[in-house]
């Protein structure tokens, strides 16, 4: 295996050990590698993901970018009609800037870089694992994935996911084993058949499906987080998978500088309104623009533990907004929501901040959204003097 390194204090971001890169500082592999990197990419980011790894291709991350939309989700107060700045291209060569002196990339070839973590560090250095992509490339996209998964020592749970895959071919095996069983029975006599057990495909069949039955449960374990993730904005995806790069918070502070302009924001007739990022408005469910609401009244902050002390105010504030007619259904969610031993709160507050990360980045969104350290009082850091109340209160 050949090692690559970086120097530390060159490095415009802190690399991540489950980051897997496509690296081609000659652009040797451009006419042998970039078709199924550029066409099956959304396949392989999905399959090294399934493995517990993130590729990273910049050029087709650098494609895919829409860079009005980009621009705008760190500068929401730029008008909404003025053009775009230039932004330069992202491409793997920009990594050779930050290659230690002396390094020869004149014979490197196209491949894959992985971080390998402090334990293979050097005090001024970052040490990246090299796979030349002769190694473990293949016209299919999965099989290249898993190619590299089954090089680096990726845990076989990932193996145990393809159940579906296996089960099909398991199953034309079995299927021509019958077949043939059929074929040979014509040609002899009838006997009397042994007491059947368990074929291998059967046995197999059972495992898979209760690993299957597994995933379902760790599914439905993750459930409110995936919903949460599930109202997530194109653009924020698209932001959130440069981050998960590892290049990604280098590339965005890079190409976009995030306006240090905050806005103030309005309630209006129970909605909210940023005037100084072109009027938008941010819109979540009643019940969790009730709770934000809430902590808005009160910017000295609240306990998640304190909160049954306002349910009678969080209720008056839900019955404003909520539009609906049940006293006792309204009743029945204020109940739970300041609830401390159930999850509501949590689950109500990743909501109200997901409503922001849709229109803008984290480096504005958090002084909007409620946050505070565990077992701290919660509030929202937006300055009082910067929220404006028009007929609600």
């Amino acid at each position: 295996m050949q090692y690559i390194s970086f120097y530390k204090d060159r490095l415009p971001f802190k690399p991540k050990t489950n980051v897997v890169i496509y690296f081609d500082a000659m652009n040797i592999g451009v006419k042998k590698y970039y078709e199924i990197l550029y066409e099956d990419y959304d396949m392989l980011v999905e399959t090294f993901r399934r493995g517990g790894l993130e590729f990273c291709f910049l050029p087709r991350i650098a494609h895919d970018m829409d860079l009005g939309k980009i621009y705008r989700y760190f500068n929401p107060d730029a008008d909404a009609n003025a053009a775009v700045p230039r932004v330069c291209y992202i491409h793997e060569r920009d990594l050779l800037e930050y290659v230690v002196d002396g390094f020869d990339a004149s014979r490197l070839q196209p491949g894959l870089i992985q971080y390998k973590g402090e334990d293979f560090d050097k005090e001024d250095t970052y040490t990246y694992a090299f796979t030349p992509m002769t190694d473990v490339y293949s016209p299919s996209p999965y099989e290249m994935a898993e190619n590299y998964i089954r090089m680096h020592g990726v845990s076989g749970d990932f193996f145990g996911r393809r159940h579906d895959r296996q089960l099909d071919r398991l199953r034309n095996e079995e299927e021509k084993l019958q077949q043939m069983r059929l074929e040979e029975a014509c040609c002899e006599e009838p006997c009397p058949e042994p007491p059947s057990s368990p074929s291998l495909f059967d046995r197999l069949t059972s495992a898979f499906r209760s690993r299957k039955e597994a995933d379902r449960e760790e599914c439905r374990a993750q459930l409110p987080e995936e919903d949460v993730e599930a109202v997530m904005s194109e653009v924020q995806m698209l932001v959130e998978r440069l981050r998960q790069s590892g290049v990604g918070e280098w590339a965005l502070q890079a190409l976009f500088q995030p306006t240090q302009k905050l806005s103030r924001l309005h309630v209006r007739y129970g909605r909210i309104f940023l005037p100084d990022y072109n009027n938008v408005e941010i819109k979540m469910p009643p019940l969790s623009k009730a709770i934000y609401l809430l902590y808005l009244r009160h910017p000295e902050g609240i306990k998640f533990s304190n909160l049954p002390e306002y349910r009678k105010e969080l209720l008056s504030v839900y019955e404003m907004i909520s539009g609906r007619d049940s006293r006792e259904d309204i009743r029945r969610s204020i109940d739970d929501v300041t609830d401390p031993t159930r999850n509501s709160i949590n689950e109500k507050c990743s909501r109200i901040k997901q409503a922001f990360l849709r229109v803008f980045d984290d480096s504005i969104a958090r002084n909007y959204y409620i946050t505070g350290e565990r077992g701290e009082a919660k509030k929202i850091l937006l300055p009082q003097d910067m929220i404006v109340w028009e007929d609600f209160r």
